[in-house]
């Protein structure tokens, strides 16, 4: 089995990139996903620049940061000129029929142009609180990494629940119905141009996962598919006033999901389970 680690919302603040790029430098992060409207997207592309190893995709955002659009552009998307502060506001705007998918795959197509205009090369695509999924919305994201060579997009949350399931896991599961729904409108050419894998830590964003608790999801993973890729979705960072004053809110611990990639047990326990560590770009490639 293969397995990404993968570092979600890169561009938040200065700390937090600094705590990514330290996980790729130090731990078994290869991969990350850039934020190209959050407060420190710039500061992340000069990172991603001096340090060419770390694999870059795009986090295409629709919620909660400012929009690349002039927001007269796409009304039903934002609210005070921001996105709208929660999925769960645009998710029943969208069943409402109030949020247009129309304004945003306008607005997500100037997020690639943004990122485009970097000089950084997208391996993979996945979004801000899985809202790339929606109908209407993924169909088109699909169309785009087929046009940009892109053959990985984040799509199946696949996390095992055991005795961690829940709410959250009820959420993983309507996540995946919504997915479901939202690539039946994609063309199959585009859908069969992808390449396949599985995404965990949903059940445990905000940095309850441990090194004990993931080399078990990994282990009845790879029972199940011993030849799989399997990407761990982490949130590392080393948060400062900033951070907590902007973000505070997710009650996310940072911290604890770079220490899991910085422990030094790790790298020893994924090797004599045969589990080879990648990134997306390596695997593009191969």
């Amino acid at each position: 089995m293969k397995v990404v680690f993968h570092a979600d919302d890169f561009g938040l603040t200065r700390s937090m990139n600094a705590g990514i790029v330290e996980a790729y430098e130090r731990g078994v992060l290869r991969s990350t996903s850039l934020m190209v409207t959050a407060p420190a997207w710039e500061d992340a592309v000069e990172r991603a620049v001096a340090t060419p190893g770390l694999d870059v995709g795009v986090h295409l955002t629709l919620v909660e940061e400012r929009p690349v659009l002039p927001p007269a552009e796409i009304p039903s998307l934002v609210h005070d000129g921001r996105f709208w502060p929660s999925h769960g506001t645009v998710g029943l705007r969208w069943l409402q029929g109030r949020w247009r998918p129309s304004e945003a795959t306008a607005e997500l197509g100037a997020q690639l142009d943004r990122f485009a205009a970097t000089g950084l090369s997208a391996s993979h695509l996945d979004g801000h609180q899985h809202l790339h999924l929606l109908p209407g919305v993924f169909a088109w994201v699909i169309a785009q990494a087929r046009r940009l060579g892109i053959r990985f997009v984040r799509s199946s949350l696949a996390e095992p629940w055991g005795r961690d399931g829940g709410v959250r896991g009820a959420v993983q599961m309507a996540l995946r119905a919504v997915g479901w729904l939202g690539a039946r409108g994609a063309d199959p050419a585009d859908r069969r141009a992808l390449a396949p894998f599985l995404t965990v830590g949903f059940l445990h964003a905000g940095g309850t996962l441990t090194t004990e608790r993931l080399l078990a999801i990994l282990d009845r993973l790879q029972r199940r598919q011993p030849d799989g890729l399997v990407e761990v979705m982490l949130h590392p960072g080393r948060p400062d006033d900033e951070t907590r004053r902007l973000y505070g809110r997710w009650g996310y611990r940072w911290e604890h999901d770079l220490a899991l990639l910085l422990d030094p047990a790790l790298p020893g326990e994924l090797r004599r389970r045969g589990i080879d560590v990648t990134s997306f770009r390596e695997l593009a490639a191969a």
